[in-house]
C-alpha cells in the first residue's frame, strides 16, 4: 500500500507540474515593463520602436479614475521619423529587430538602435531630474562610412495627442473644456496655435521670429514641453500637424496634433556622435510648479492676454489661494472673494447709491415739466429740450445709471475669473454643493439627449444668475413714470437677463457662481440704501 501511495503521489506531482509549467514559462518569458518613475511621473518604454509608451502622472487621475497618461492616445512619444541611407527609420528598426536596452538603473534608461549591419548608431537616454514632472532627454546619432546623403532627414516627434479626450454634452462652450494645441515661446513671447480650424492642419515655426526658447503641446490642464539644452538652444526647427480625419477621434482631429522637431544632421562625417539634449516638462499646469522650472514655464498660463490682465489674474489667484487656506473649500472661497471685492468697492458703491437716490428725487420733481416737453415736442427737438431742462437743474441724465458702474468695474474681475477657472490646475475637479466641478457647468441633471447650443444637462446656476441680474439692474436704475419709457426699461431688463442666461449657460460654474453672488450683494446693498 505504501508503494502504491508513493506512486499515486508521484503521478499527482507530475500532473501538477505539467499543468503549472506553461504558466511558469509564460511568466518567465514575459519580462516586466521597462520603466523609470518618481513621485510625480512614471515613464514606460516600448523596445520595438524605442519610444515612451506611457507618460503617467501618478497623483493625477483622469475621468476614468486612472493615472493621467500624456502619451495617449498614440503611445509613441519620442518617436524618430525620417530617412537615413535610403531607408525609413521604421525599416531600419525592423531590420535591427527593435531597440536594445543599454542601461536601466538609477532613474536612467538608455536605448540603442545599433547593429553591425546598420550604417549608423542611434541612442536615446531618459533621466529623472530633481524638478517635478521634468525629464532629461538625450539623443545621439553617428553615421558610419559616407557622410549624410541627399534625402536624409530625421525628426523627433511628440504626440499625437496629449492624453485628452473631447468633451461631450456641454453645449456651445464645450471647446473651452478640452483641447490640444501648440504652444511655444520666442522673442515675441508665448504663442499658441490650434489646428483643425479654417483648413489649418499644419503650422511651421516662424523663422523670422528667431530662436524658440521652448515648444510643445498643451491642453487645458496639462503641458508637454521641449526645452532645448546645449548645442540645440539656437537651432530648433519644428512643425505641428493634425490629420484631417483623426484615427482615434475622427470628428476632432486637433486632439491628435503631433509636434515634430528637426534633428540637424551634420553634412560632413564626424569622428564622434552628434549629441542633442533637451529637458522635457510633462505634467500639470500648476503655477507653483511651472514657475519653479528653469527657465520658468509659467508663461503657458493665460498666454496671449494683455500683461495687465495677466497681472490681475495672478493677483486674484493669490488672493483666492489665501482665502482657500482659511476656508478650506474653493467654492466657498469664490463666494468670499465676491464679498471681499464688494467690501473693497464699498466707497464707490456708497457714492453711486447716494447719487441714484438724489437723481430719483430730482427726476420726480421734474416730471411735470418732462411730461409737458414730451407732449409738445417730438424727435430731436424733444431730446434737446430735455437736456436743457437737466442742465438748468445741474443734473446729468445719466446720473441714474451710476450704480451700474459697480457692475462694470467687476467685469475685468469676471474676465479674469473666466481665465483663472479655465486654466488653473489647482481648481481641477473641485466639487461644491451639487456641482461635480467648479471648472465645468453645474449639471444639476441630465436631459438624456444632447440639445444644440445647450448640451445634455440642465444647469441651475445660469438661471439663478439671470434672475439676480434682473434684480440688480432693475433696482440700479431710476424708475420711469412714462408708460413708453417704462415698457422700454422692462424690455431692456428681460433682454439683458436672456443674453446673460444664453451667454453663460455653458460657462464654468465657478464663474457663474461669482457673478450671481456679486448680483445678490448688489441687490442687498440697494435695498439697505433704499430703507434709509
Amino acid at each position: 500500500m505504501s508503494i502504491q501511495k508513493k506512486s499515486i503521489q508521484s503521478l499527482l506531482c507530475l500532473w501538477l507540474l505539467i499543468l503549472i509549467a506553461p504558466f511558469a514559462y509564460a511568466d518567465a518569458a514575459s519580462p516586466s515593463p521597462l520603466t523609470i518613475a518618481n513621485s510625480s511621473v512614471e515613464l514606460a518604454f516600448d523596445l520595438k520602436e524605442g519610444t515612451v509608451k506611457h507618460w503617467r502622472l501618478p497623483d493625477v487621475l483622469n475621468a476614468q479614475g486612472q493615472a493621467q497618461d500624456l502619451a495617449a492616445p498614440g503611445g509613441k512619444l519620442f518617436a524618430l521619423k525620417g530617412v537615413l541611407k535610403g531607408k525609413t527609420l521604421e525599416e531600419w528598426e525592423a531590420l535591427a529587430g527593435g531597440w536594445r536596452v543599454l542601461q536601466s538603473k538609477s532613474g536612467t534608461v538608455a536605448l540603442g538602435l545599433e547593429d553591425g549591419d546598420l550604417p549608423f548608431t542611434i541612442r536615446k537616454v531618459w533621466s529623472l531630474t530633481d524638478k517635478p514632472s521634468r525629464i532629461g532627454f538625450e539623443l545621439s546619432i553617428q553615421l558610419k562610412g559616407a557622410s549624410k546623403q541627399a534625402g536624409d532627414g530625421v525628426w523627433l516627434q511628440l504626440g499625437p495627442g496629449l492624453g485628452e479626450e473631447p468633451t461631450q454634452g456641454l453645449g456651445m462652450g464645450q471647446a473651452i473644456y478640452s483641447f490640444t494645441e501648440l504652444v511655444y515661446r520666442n522673442a515675441e513671447g508665448v504663442e499658441t496655435k490650434r489646428l483643425g480650424h479654417d483648413d489649418l492642419y499644419e503650422f511651421t515655426a516662424p523663422a523670422e521670429l528667431g530662436a524658440t526658447e521652448w515648444v510643445g503641446l498643451q491642453s487645458r490642464y496639462f503641458a508637454l514641453l521641449l526645452i532645448p539644452q546645449g548645442n540645440v538652444e539656437n537651432h530648433l526647427a519644428w512643425q505641428v500637424q493634425a490629420p484631417k480625419v483623426g484615427l482615434w477621434y475622427p470628428q476632432h482631429p486637433a486632439f491628435e496634433t503631433a509636434l515634430q522637431v528637426e534633428i540637424p544632421l551634420a553634412d560632413d562625417r564626424s569622428e564622434g556622435p552628434q549629441v542633442f539634449r533637451w529637458d522635457v516638462y510633462g505634467g500639470g499646469k500648476s503655477y507653483t510648479v511651472l514657475s519653479a522650472q528653469e527657465p520658468a514655464l509659467s508663461g503657458v498660463l493665460f498666454a496671449g492676454l494683455w500683461e495687465w490682465m495677466r497681472a490681475l489674474i495672478l493677483g486674484i489667484m493669490f488672493v483666492l489661494g489665501f482665502i482657500h487656506q482659511a476656508a478650506g473649500s474653493w467654492g466657498l472661497s469664490i463666494i468670499l472673494l465676491a464679498v471681499l471685492v464688494r467690501l473693497v468697492m464699498y466707497p464707490i458703491a456708497k457714492n453711486a447709491m447716494a447719487a441714484q437716490k438724489k437723481f430719483a428725487a430730482i427726476q420726480e420733481r421734474l416730471q411735470p415739466e418732462l411730461q409737458e416737453i414730451r407732449r409738445n415736442y417730438k424727435g430731436g427737438e424733444q431730446s434737446e429740450r430735455i437736456l436743457e431742462l437737466y442742465e438748468a437743474h445741474k443734473v446729468s441724465p445719466l446720473a441714474g445709471l451710476k450704480p451700474l458702474l459697480i457692475v462694470l468695474i467687476q467685469i475685468p474681475i469676471f474676465v479674469a475669473l473666466y481665465h483663472l477657472l479655465g486654466q488653473v490646475f489647482e481648481l481641477r475637479n473641485e466639487p461644491f454643493l451639487w456641482m461635480k466641478t467648479l471648472a465645468q457647468p453645474d449639471q444639476l441633471f441630465s436631459f438624456d439627449i444632447d440639445i444644440p447650443f445647450f448640451g445634455k444637462y440642465f444647469n441651475l446656476l445660469p438661471v439663478l444668475m439671470a434672475l439676480s441680474t434682473l434684480l440688480s439692474i432693475k433696482f440700479s436704475s431710476a424708475s420711469s413714470t412714462n408708460a413708453t419709457e417704462a415698457f422700454r426699461q422692462r424690455f431692456f431688463l428681460w433682454l439683458m437677463a436672456l443674453v446673460f442666461f444664453l451667454l453663460f449657460y455653458s460657462f464654468p460654474s465657478g464663474m457663474v457662481m461669482y457673478w450671481t453672488m456679486a448680483n445678490i450683494l448688489q441687490f442687498i446693498h440697494q435695498r439697505l440704501v433704499a430703507r434709509k
